[in-house]
């Protein structure tokens, strides 16, 4: 995580030196990635002053150095995660991929330390705070930080992936993205939760003739 935070913090500071030059920028917008194979052969090739042209080099050297320590971190974790049990279980999960499920099976741990889905989601702070204002509710800013951020950005692949969750997210925007966001990342959360308590996979509506499993796929 601090290396992909370092990488975005390395990327944003190359892409604030061209804020001086506007018809680099337009073109630049075109390619996409600009830090993908073809953006960065044009990065060698814009024009700027030549302080610019050495930090952006520098930047872009540095971030693939940055690349390589996060490929030996993957490899590391992957490694020592090969074998665990809890980690095949969440990739069930719409939106759970493989460092999701690492990352969420490392905090969480033993998820008996929670006695239900609502203690879990007040560790992770994903719980509406006791202050609004003008109508509008806020989560919590206390809690696990990297929990919480894990299961929000898992709603985009869920909801893209899973035909109930999309239903159930378009229904709940009407009130909000946000809160569609925040109410979806909490399902994924009780979905998680049970997963790991009964140790079984999740299986969507319809896909499972064991007893009760459907629940799973139904929770609120």
């Amino acid at each position: 995580m601090f290396y992909v935070r370092l990488r975005t913090m390395t990327k944003n500071r190359i892409v604030t030196v061209f804020d001086r030059y506007p018809e680099q920028t337009a073109q630049l917008k075109k390619l996409g990635d600009l830090f993908g194979k073809a953006g960065r052969v044009q990065l060698a090739q814009v024009k700027v002053s030549e302080i610019d042209r050495i930090q952006i080099d520098r930047g872009v050297a540095f971030i693939g150095d940055i690349d390589r320590r996060i490929k030996q971190s993957e490899a590391t974790i992957r490694a020592m995660t090969k074998a665990n049990g809890n980690v095949k279980l969440l990739k069930t999960i719409p939106g759970i991929g493989e460092f999701f499920a690492r990352l969420i099976d490392a905090e969480i741990d033993d998820v008996s330390r929670f006695r239900n889905p609502k203690k879990l989601a007040a560790y992770a702070g994903l719980v509406p705070s006791t202050y609004s204002s003008g109508g509008k509710s806020k989560i919590i800013k206390q809690g696990n930080k990297w929990l919480r951020w894990a299961f929000v950005e898992a709603v985009s692949p869920a909801i893209a992936s899973d035909p109930q969750l999309r239903a159930q997210y378009e229904h709940l925007k009407i009130r909000g993205t946000n809160k569609a966001r925040v109410a979806i990342a909490r399902k994924l959360l009780t979905i998680a939760f049970q997963i790991l308590r009964d140790q079984r996979a999740y299986k969507p509506r319809g896909e499972s003739n064991m007893e009760g499993a459907s629940t799973i796929s139904r929770l609120s």
